[in-house]
């Protein structure tokens, strides 16, 4: 019989993974005699609790992420390059997840599950000592500091498996699972309510402190109330994009999204690139750089519905699309550049082609040096307006912000009415704009919850199978997606075409 607890399953994956990768290995077994020893000083907390951000940042936003298949499933970014598993979450139509051990691009499902909880298991630690009465700063100054960082940490990273994969594991200083199977992991709506139970938790320890720069890879330090409303805006992401279809959609608890949106961040969460060292947005390089991705035709559309086709057809006499001289959203003309000819192998499907790529970000880019945003003011805005308009109070109120917002001040387009479907056609629009490979997967999310992703695309990944090995499982193992399998749960089963 197995006697193994689930954590320990994590971290043997953790390390089979990462190799050399030390961050990643940091995750000590509670029953080591020598944790006590490793964690017993404040000092040592802090020093753990501030690498905390960056691990997640690199589960979500390294090249080996998940960040490029979920661009190009949603129809935000083209690329018909094998990397990443781009390719094959961008085939039209839309094939099942290749979940076998053999699978050349396994490593990208499992880098992101793996991060996660490597900050998961380094947070449990952190709190685990501080239960045990170690003391951070000088009367205990500091303690509500790291364990608010530690609390933020579980539950972003909960909060980040919740939004990609069916299930997961639930563990933390008070839950272990033994006998680990998979029968043991939790529904994807449980991993997100226990993250929003983290997020409240880190929002009730924010006061009195400061947090420094390096620990969220800002410009500059944070306040407690500026990371309280940090809590607050990840707690609304993490409801509002759940879902997995338009009926769950209606269903969320957009009152308590409201509430968080409300109290959420008033200006840009930027992360400070640092020349490819700690902070470095590497899969939306790819996914922007001349060469690599490309804006979906989808996307393109969207800013000038009259010009742009909404998907270039598969086949080698389809029109090429002229440049855009008076674009709907003048966006366009200043975040996005023409291309006049494609670089993708039309074997590979002249669907992939466009007319635009993104170009915003080319400038701090060229030497990952300058400041992105991880969420944007914007974003919260739309997941206000959303809640709003879902709750059908204030519709005005609603489109006010919107108005107030990018869709006016920099797109230049007409404001909205106050009318619920104006008002969601606009919040998906801001988010396929605005939000172009701003926070990971977020289109996707948005396509999903819609249910305008393309038949056959899944619509939530299953638990690599690098970890159902280290469960003891044998191949082969379950999986999502393709047109044959689309039920509308798993599965999509409807699209926007």
């Amino acid at each position: 019989m197995k006697t193994i607890k689930i954590f320990l399953v994590f971290l043997a994956v953790v390390v089979f993974t990462a190799g050399c990768d030390k961050d990643l290995l940091d995750v000590p077994n509670y029953n080591d005699p020598t944790f006590e020893q490793v964690f017993s000083s404040g000092e040592d907390l802090e020093n753990s609790a501030s690498g905390l951000v960056n691990i997640i940042f690199w589960g979500q936003h390294a090249y080996g992420s998940v960040q490029m298949m979920l661009a190009v499933a949603a129809d935000n970014v083209s690329c018909s390059w094998g990397n990443a598993a781009m390719r094959d979450m961008s085939w039209e139509p839309r094939k099942e997840w290749d979940n076998a051990p053999s699978y050349s691009n396994k490593g990208f499902l499992a880098a992101t599950w793996n991060r996660m909880y490597a900050a998961i298991g380094q947070a449990t630690n952190i709190i685990k000592a501080i239960d045990n009465g170690v003391e951070i700063g000088e009367g205990g100054s500091g303690t509500n500091r790291t364990k608010a960082m530690a609390r933020y940490a579980m539950g972003v990273a909960y909060g980040t498996l919740a939004l990609v994969f069916d299930q997961a594991f639930i563990v933390d200083e008070s839950k272990t699972i033994e006998d680990a199977s998979l029968e043991k992991a939790s529904p994807y709506n449980e991993v997100a309510e226990a993250a929003l139970g983290y997020l409240d938790e880190a929002i009730s320890l924010s006061s009195g402190f400061t947090v420094p720069a390096n620990w969220l890879g800002t410009p500059s330090d944070y306040s407690a109330d500026d990371f309280k409303k940090l809590c607050n805006t990840m707690a609304a992401r993490i409801l509002s994009y759940t879902p997995r279809n338009k009926t769950d959609n209606n269903a969320v608890n957009w009152t308590r999204v409201k509430s968080y949106a409300d109290n959420g961040i008033t200006s840009n969460y930027e992360i400070l690139q640092d020349e490819y060292v700690d902070w470095y947005f590497e899969a939306a390089d790819y996914l922007t750089f001349n060469g690599w991705g490309i804006t979906d035709m989808y996307t393109v559309h969207m800013m000038d519905p009259t010009v742009q086709p909404q998907h270039w057809d598969d086949s080698p006499s389809f029109p090429y699309p002229p440049q855009s001289t008076n674009p709907l959203d003048k966006r366009l003309d200043s975040d996005f550049e023409y291309v006049p000819s494609n670089w993708f192998d039309p074997a590979r499907g002249y669907y992939h082609f466009s007319s635009y790529r993104f170009s915003k970000y080319d400038a701090v880019m060229v030497n990952a040096d300058g400041p992105l945003n991880e969420v944007s003011k914007a974003e919260n805005d739309m997941l206000r307006a959303e809640a709003m308009a879902h709750i059908g109070s204030d519709l005005a109120g609603a489109a006010a912000i919107i108005n107030a917002g990018t869709r006016v001040t920099r797109g230049q387009m007409p404001p909205v009415a106050a009318n619920a479907d104006e008002i969601f056609d606009a919040i998906h629009h801001e988010r396929f704009v605005e939000m172009y490979v701003t926070g990971m997967g977020l289109q996707f999310f948005e396509m999903r919850k819609n249910d305008l992703l393309q038949k056959g695309t899944p619509l939530h990944m299953p638990v690599p199978s690098s970890v159902l090995e280290n469960l003891g499982m044998a191949p082969p193992f379950y999986t999502f997606g393709g047109v044959a399998n689309a039920d509308g749960k798993n599965t999509s089963n409807g699209g926007w075409r």
